[in-house]
């Protein structure tokens, strides 16, 4: 996955062969070298020989040192050519293979690759060349997951999956997570931040990789610019949008996301340093089809920013809310039934160690995932 996605986007791309076609020799000398080589070949079975003939060579050239070190390099050269060659006609040969072996048609290849979670899909690209262009359709890329245990991902690799996917996307899924057995809607916080993080299991920095390096794998506030970029194309169909942890986003950066997103459904906010209240508003102007909305405080009993006229603009613009989590905000008692009474379709809630009227609501308070008769 690393050599796959973390190829520089500003890197010049490498000319094709077609484009800078290489003089052509003449086939008289194309015949002595194809016999040459032919004849160097036969000598792989027996490199002691080939040890022993170079040896010599740089001796009966002891009378300049800059002849044999220009010898040397010439020999690296041509090593390093028949290297390429070999490499390029094995990945060729390969690539033939596969697709005459391969059983299904590029379509269905690609019905299948659709259906692969994201990592799983990057190993498959990074198979063969038939797999690698299948797995480039923009179906593939409906739905991204790019959430980790440890910082892994960075905003080139996020950039590189929004635009493969286009007007294809569907769900997006960014951050870290604070560990495998952890999952969305328990009741254990998910807020987690890289410098209080622990050791995990299968995994371990590089001892030599600098502080530079490391900040390097972390997703900044522009990691969802992609999704306002081609006229806001890759966000206009968006169903799902989770984030996780993501510690340098910011309300503008947040805002600027969520009103490219006018289909959303499904938004997950978890251990954002953004504000309750602005993020609520954005929700309330751009989303009018949320039906499930999940925000997790990074500074819990410390963000009471949310006022009653933008928790009345949410509940006549958003009306099709069923699922409401708040969770660690500071909330006042007419705050809270304004939410609660006013969604008509409302079917779950949780408050979960929110400060209500000074007094913490926890899992066991009759708010934590209720389910409300319908009226």
């Amino acid at each position: 996955m690393d050599a796959l996605l973390y190829s520089p986007t500003s890197m010049a791309k490498r000319p094709c062969p077609s484009q800078t076609p290489r003089p052509q020799p003449p086939l008289n000398q194309m015949d002595h070298t194809d016999h040459l080589l032919e004849a160097f070949l036969a000598l792989s079975e027996s490199p002691s020989s080939i040890d022993l003939s170079f040896d010599r060579l740089l001796e009966s050239r002891t009378s300049s040192d800059a002849d044999q070190t220009l010898l040397i390099d010439r020999a690296l050269r041509l090593g390093s050519s028949l290297l390429g060659a070999a490499n390029r006609s094995a990945r060729k040969r390969a690539s033939k293979h596969n697709s005459l072996a391969w059983a299904l048609p590029p379509d269905l290849t690609i019905k299948v690759f659709s259906m692969l979670d994201t990592q799983s899909l990057c190993y498959a690209a990074a198979t063969c060349s038939l797999f690698n262009k299948c797995a480039r359709d923009p179906s593939c890329y409906a739905n991204i997951d790019l959430t980790t245990v440890v910082p892994k991902v960075n905003n080139a690799v996020v950039s590189t999956m929004i635009h493969r996917a286009g007007k294809a996307l569907q769900s997006l899924k960014l951050g870290i997570v604070p560990g495998p057995t952890e999952s969305p809607g328990s009741c254990q916080p998910l807020v987690y931040t890289i410098r209080n993080s622990v050791d995990v299991s299968n995994f371990s920095w590089n001892d030599k990789r600098s502080r530079q390096g490391k900040e390097s794998l972390t997703l900044t506030r522009s990691c969802l610019s992609p999704l306002v970029g081609d006229n806001a194309a890759p966000g206009s169909l968006l169903r799902r949008l989770h984030l996780y942890n993501v510690e340098r986003m910011d309300n503008t950066s947040l805002c600027g996301a969520l009103s490219a997103c006018p289909s959303l459904l499904d938004l997950e906010i978890v251990g954002l340093h953004v504000e309750l209240r602005q993020t609520l508003m954005s929700v309330s102007a751009n989303c009018h089809l949320i039906e499930r909305l999940f925000f997790e405080s990074s500074k819990t009993g410390r963000d009471d920013s949310l006022n009653s006229p933008t928790c009345i603009d949410l509940v006549n613009n958003c009306p099709h809310l069923t699922s409401l989590a708040l969770r660690g905000f500071k909330l006042q008692d007419h705050k809270v039934r304004i939410l609660v009474k006013g969604f008509r379709k409302l079917r779950y809630v949780d408050f979960f160690d929110i400060i209500l009227n000074h007094r913490r609501l926890f899992k066991s308070e009759p708010w934590k995932q209720h389910e409300w008769e319908s009226a």
